[in-house]
């Protein structure tokens, strides 16, 4: 049997959270593949060895859940994160209608209203937390909105989302209240009252209502709605910290930015490719197969490292530099193959209007403080980003 370099590289302890840079570099100069010991996983690391297995959606498969645990997958599975097609095409089809560069043309006035909002009340403060004050307005403001869950649903969708990812690898200490939260979301999904409180107009009632009429069971077209909590908000309050951490580490990157608004296309795919917001999840391997070498079984689970992946000096050089101009093209930030990212183009549009609307205003970000990471499983995240804003 061709086996994987056995790393002592824990994947879930705080200290890898906090800093997976580190964790990533180290995997990678032990190969595509490799064995993480403490965890008892193999993770495929390696920029081509993960993009033609996630494309392998047949033998990597999502239908039996991502997670880690196979107790939590049980829970999740449903969801299209949580499937395999047809299933997933099937359900990705009707969640991600409203996701779409073209449909979210009808909402991008109101995205650029409420980042001019924000920008101009974060300068007015001139210093505040990029991370915990700015990052988290538009999709809060704006996106939560947009689905409409109801009082109850808009008020937990934040923890929600936070919890089902650190269910998705494994959160030791963190794990029973991350546990109760999904209990919560269960509870919401489960309860017949949650369906006539859903907003009429938004998102989660027209992708129910869709399936339902697709001929989806009604409690199965209720789980539909999941696909808008946990990647909706997370990801990109995620992405926006840490790009504006990146700019005020790195203000020559910035400048580009202001002169040439064009290339905030690119800076996004950069930031996205650095931060990579979701660090990795599973696939349930359904046969034998060798990847980039070592043979991975049947009925195993492996770890696909996104973050790791952005990181491979073969298909990114000089990985870890942060520059605007560089080409992104292929990065797995938003993920690869039938799973990637359904609110994508969501988080591109947000960005886009935030950092239009702080170039128009901000010369310089200065960091005025350390930041602070978020530790959860699966998210990787600043919890604070302290800036002053340069006018």
């Amino acid at each position: 049997m061709n086996k994987a370099p056995s790393l002592d590289v824990d994947f879930y302890s705080d200290a890898t959270i906090a800093d997976p840079a580190s964790a990533y570099g180290e995997m990678l100069n032990h190969g595509p593949v490799v064995y993480l010991a403490p965890n008892n996983l193999h993770a495929i690391c390696g920029f081509d060895a993960l993009t033609s297995s996630l494309r392998n959606h047949r033998v990597f498969r999502s239908g039996l859940g991502v997670s880690i645990n196979e107790g939590v997958n049980k829970v999740l599975i449903g969801s299209t994160l949580h499937s395999d097609p047809p299933e997933h095409d099937m359900t990705r089809a009707i969640t991600f209608a409203p996701l779409t560069p073209k449909a979210l043309t009808e909402v991008r006035a109101r995205i650029e209203t409420e980042a001019a909002f924000i920008a101009d009340k974060m300068i007015n403060q001139g210093a505040f937390d990029a991370a915990s004050e700015l990052a988290p307005y538009l999709p809060l403001t704006v996106v939560r909105d947009l689905v409409g869950l109801g009082e109850r649903g808009s008020n937990n969708m934040l923890e929600w989302g936070a919890a089902t990812f650190e269910l998705m690898g494994d959160p030791k200490e963190r794990r029973d209240a991350a546990a109760a939260k999904l209990k919560d979301l269960r509870s919401f999904l489960d309860d017949e009252v949650t369906l006539s409180g859903l907003k009429p107009d938004g998102w989660a009632n027209k992708a129910t209502s869709k399936g339902i009429e697709a001929g989806i069971d009604k409690q199965k077209a209720a789980e539909l709605m999941r696909d808008y909590i946990a990647p909706s908000l997370d990801t990109t309050i995620s992405a926006i910290g840490y790009g504006i951490n990146l700019f005020a580490q790195n203000p020559e990157q910035w400048e580009k930015l202001c002169a040439d608004r064009s290339l905030i296309k690119n800076a996004i795919e950069e930031i996205v490719r650095l931060n990579t917001p979701i660090r990795a999840f599973s696939r349930y391997v359904a046969q034998d197969i060798n990847v980039a070498g070592v043979d991975l079984a049947k009925d195993s689970r492996v770890l696909m490292v996104f973050g790791a992946a952005n990181r491979d000096a073969e298909k990114f050089p000089d990985p870890n530099r942060f520059d605007i101009e560089r080409s992104t093209r292929g990065h797995v930030g938003f993920g690869h193959g039938v799973h990637a990212c359904l609110g994508m183009h969501l988080a591109r549009l947000e960005m886009t209007c935030l950092f239009n609307a702080l170039a128009d205003r901000v010369k310089r970000f200065d960091a005025t403080g350390p930041v602070v990471p978020v530790i959860n499983a699966s998210i990787h995240a600043f919890a604070s980003v302290p800036v002053k804003a340069l006018v």
